[in-house]
């Protein structure tokens, strides 16, 4: 139970404890107690324990919700409630007076009271939970796809990556959007990086580097961790030509990242390798994987950084 939350509701612990002290005090001041022999103790246990679990309905109300309009309405119409019951229980142990019959006729006052409040309170407590069960669904969804996520780098995984380059492939052909591009991102000499620094080090230098990705690229780009040292940018709506522009800043960014590897205070730079491939000369995911891949190849071969 979390009790810290009652602090929260001062002023209405307050208000209860002033309807409870009039409760006592009208009743006191109006009525004579009753003999023991003519207590109905039937009907004080029905009464008392209903007010007993109006109190504790309160109770809870206070240590489960924070402050606001919801609560405020569900502890002000309990405690009207709760008033009606403390008064119908404590007719049990006393006589109303002659000359103060006739506040009788408004002991039951506060009951339709609060039940009009605490229906209002449910209502918008019913719509809070709507707004809750809402986004509890959206964070659902989120959950769901987090085996969509690579959870070395935070970045979009191979599976994801295939299905969005199908989709924009589909509205291409549909065409709903202009033709699209795709760079394919390879860590020059990674494996010797991680033989010299370990496999932590390696980790570390993948996040950074996708850090660094995601500065470097658009908000409607997608990146994307292929597989091992290997990325894919999605570039919606790009030309080959303004592709390869991209690809151009990226390697200068990448090439001036200087990470340092723990305990070291000497920098390492590394570099990278850049294929592209724009949707116009593939047709399926497949054919413009291969396309990069093949590419990436040659370009290793080329510049002996396989």
């Amino acid at each position: 139970m979390n009790f810290n939350l009652l602090r929260l509701h001062s002023k209405l612990i307050v208000f209860n404890l002033v309807l409870l002290s009039l409760a006592l005090f009208m009743t006191w001041f109006t009525g004579e107690a009753k003999l023991t022999q003519h207590i109905d103790w039937l009907d004080v246990t029905g009464e008392g324990g209903t007010a007993l679990m109006v109190f504790i309905w309160i109770f809870f109300v206070l240590i489960s919700r924070p402050a606001g309009r919801v609560t405020n309405l569900l502890v002000v119409g309990l405690g009207f409630l709760h008033t009606s019951l403390q008064l119908d229980l404590l007719d049990e142990f006393f006589n109303q007076k002659p000359q103060y019959e006739w506040l009788r006729a408004y002991e039951s006052i506060p009951a339709p009271i609060g039940m009009i409040i605490l229906t209002l309170g449910l209502y918008h407590w019913h719509r809070e939970q709507l707004s809750m069960n809402a986004q509890l669904l959206r964070r659902e969804r989120v959950y769901r796809e987090h085996g969509l996520i690579d959870y070395i780098t935070g970045l979009y995984s191979a599976e994801y990556m295939a299905q969005q380059i199908q989709t924009e492939l589909d509205a291409v052909q549909q065409q709903s959007k202009t033709h699209f591009s795709v760079l394919m991102l390879d860590i020059d000499q990674f494996d010797t990086f991680v033989r010299h620094y370990g496999d932590a080090q390696g980790d570390r230098f993948l996040r950074e580097l996708s850090e660094l990705m995601l500065m470097n690229i658009r908000e409607t780009d997608l990146a994307c961790r292929y597989a091992g040292d290997r990325f894919i940018i999605i570039l919606p709506e790009t030309t080959l030509p303004e592709a390869e522009h991209i690809s151009q800043q990226l390697q200068q960014s990448v090439a001036h990242l200087a990470f340092k590897p723990a305990r070291s205070h000497e920098a390492v730079y590394q570099h990278i390798s850049v294929s592209a491939c724009s949707s116009e000369s593939c047709s399926s995911v497949a054919a413009l994987l291969s396309t990069l891949n093949l590419q990436m190849e040659s370009i290793k071969q080329k510049n002996g950084k396989a």
